[in-house]
């Protein structure tokens, strides 16, 4: 039996190539502080916002 694949717009490496540009702008001029409080705030958009890990002051 043949699978057919399924055909996307772009790539995997393509979208976290996309992904990754943009953190990088969204952070290029920040300072630590404000770059630990930028991901603390996309990690309480995650699909887990209750994770274990998640907990404020825990990250490392």
């Amino acid at each position: 039996m043949k699978t057919e694949k399924q055909q996307t717009s772009k790539s995997t490496v393509e979208q976290l190539r996309e992904i990754r540009d943009k953190i990088s702008a969204e952070t290029q001029n920040m300072t630590f502080e404000q770059f630990k409080i930028y991901v603390e705030e996309r990690l309480k958009e995650t699909l887990h916002p209750n994770a274990t890990w998640h907990k404020r002051g825990e990250i490392a």
